[in-house]
């Protein structure tokens, strides 16, 4: 079998940063040489994310956060590659399903938020993380805090989530789509920058 590094199966790669970092774009350019190559993958994403209406230049295949298993329902022997989005809102039992796919040979890629907007590890990223290959931190998002009449400019790591244009409290919950609630808003910041009032201190 000759060498391809698009495909390699039972690899295990993981993007993952704050928002805005790039992260889908990055799993959107690894598939494009695929559809060059004319070779089989299936993208998923999670219900619970109501923009559905973007384009990935992909389809999606949309499945409950819940139950990660229903995957395995899409997931045929002709597929590859298999790529999931905004990983971080699937239960811990996503690394599971990770594992049975690349111990069936399937080259499995994934992007999501590392950190929640805590500051702390997101969902099932303490599982998945562990287990990959590879490990890709986007850093092309940058701190939008403003102070000096501009922005900070300097590279964001964590994610602020404001609402009515103030941090939001460390026990507010933790899934919140982006575009659900007009109040909330998100910003990639520094960790300079990032603030979470109520978070109990060392």
């Amino acid at each position: 079998m000759t060498y391809n590094p698009h495909l390699i199966p039972g690899r295990l790669e993981i993007f993952c940063g704050p928002m805005y970092s790039g992260k889908t774009q990055a799993i959107i350019a690894r598939l494009d040489p695929l559809k060059h190559m004319n070779a089989e993958f299936i993208f998923f994403r999670p219900e619970c994310d109501i923009r559905k209406n973007r384009d990935y230049g992909t389809k999606a295949v949309y499945v409950n956060q819940n139950h990660p298993e229903k995957i395995l329902d899409f997931v045929e022997e002709k597929h590859e590659l298999v790529a999931i989005d905004e990983v971080q809102f699937f239960s811990k039992d996503i690394s599971k399903i990770m594992e049975h796919l690349l111990r069936k040979g399937k080259n499995v890629i994934a992007a999501g938020l590392d950190l929640d907007f805590k500051g702390e590890p997101f969902g099932c990223m303490p599982h998945i993380l562990p287990i990959a290959n590879e490990v890709i931190k986007s850093n092309s998002a940058i701190c939008r805090y403003l102070e000096n009449g501009g922005i900070c400019r300097q590279m964001a790591t964590r994610t602020q989530r404001l609402i009515n244009g103030k941090p939001a409290d460390y026990y507010a919950p933790i899934v919140s789509i982006e575009g659900i609630k007009t109040e909330e808003t998100y910003e990639p910041r520094c960790l300079k920058h990032h603030f979470v009032p109520g978070k109990p201190k060392l």
